[in-house]
C-alpha cells in the first residue's frame, strides 16, 4: 500500500487513526502485513500509540488497538477459539465462510481440529451458524514464547537482526530471506534491507523479531538495540 489510507471492511485506516487522535480508543479488524505496515506508519506519523494482537503465537495477520499517549495500556480484544474435527480443511472453510475477513486472524490446522484467533464478537455468529467454537483444549493450546533483549549487533540488516534475535545461524537465516520466506514491512525481504524501529520481521517457521528500539552505538561503532522475539 506504500503509505495510502488502505480500507478496512469500507472504513478508511486513517478514520480510525483520526479517532484515536480525537482521544478515543479504537480498533481496527484484522490486517495482513502490508495494511499493518499501512496502519504503522499512519500512526506514526498522528503521533497516536498503536499496539498489536494476534491471539496466536508470532501470528501474520493482527489487528491494531489505536490509542491516544496518555492512555497507559490496552487490553487484548482477540480470543483463540478450537474447533474439534475429524477434518479440520472443511471446518476451516467452513469458519472462513462464516466469518469476515476483519473478524478472522490466523487460521492453523491440527490433526483433530482447528485453532484460530478471532474477534471476542465472533464467537455468538459462529455459534448461530452452527459452529460450536469453543477455547481450545489444554493438549492444543498454543505457548507462546517471547522474549525481550539488548544485543548489539554489527548492522541492522535484515539477516543480522533476524539471526540474532531468533538465535539462528546468519548464513541460515539469509538462505530464508533469498527464497523469500522473510517479510518486512509487508513485503518479502530483500538482502540489503535494514530494518528500522517498530518494524517485525516475520520469519516462516521461525518467528518473528521486532526492532523495539536503537538504543544508541558502542565505541566500535556497532548497534546497540532491544529486539523483541516471538516465537
Amino acid at each position: 500500500m506504500d503509505g495510502a489510507a488502505g480500507k478496512l471492511g469500507g472504513m478508511e485506516l486513517s478514520d480510525l487513526v483520526k479517532q484515536a487522535r480525537g482521544g478515543r480508543v479504537v480498533t481496527s479488524g484484522f490486517l495482513d502485513p502490508e495494511e499493518q505496515e499501512t496502519l504503522r506508519i499512519l500512526a506514526a506519523r498522528a503521533g497516536v500509540s498503536l499496539t498489536w494482537f494476534g491471539g496466536l503465537p508470532a501470528a501474520e495477520r493482527r489487528l491494531g488497538v489505536l490509542y491516544p499517549p496518555e492512555v497507559p495500556q490496552v487490553d487484548d480484544p482477540t480470543w483463540t477459539g478450537w474447533l474439534e474435527s475429524a477434518d479440520p480443511e472443511k471446518s476451516a472453510a467452513a469458519l472462513r465462510r462464516t466469518l469476515d475477513p476483519s473478524e478472522l486472524g490466523d487460521v492453523r490446522l491440527l490433526p483433530d481440529g482447528v485453532i484460530f484467533a478471532a474477534r471476542s464478537a465472533a464467537r455468538k455468529r459462529l455459534r448461530a451458524a452452527g459452529l460450536e467454537a469453543g477455547d481450545p483444549p489444554e493438549k492444543t493450546r498454543p505457548r507462546a514464547r517471547s522474549k525481550t533483549r539488548t544485543l548489539v549487533v554489527p548492522s541492522l540488516r535484515v539477516d543480522v537482526v533476524g539471526a540474532k534475535g531468533l538465535g539462528v545461524s546468519r548464513s541460515y537465516f539469509a538462505k530464508g530471506v533469498k527464497a523469500g520466506k522473510v517479510r518486512l514491512r509487508g513485503r518479502a525481504a530483500g538482502a540489503k534491507d535494514e530494518v528500522r524501529e517498530g518494524d517485525t520481521l516475520m520469519a516462516e517457521g521461525l518467528g518473528q523479531v521486532t526492532l523495539v528500539r536503537i538504543i544508541g552505538r558502542t565505541t566500535r561503532g556497532n548497534y546497540k538495540v532491544e529486539l523483541l522475539a516471538e516465537k
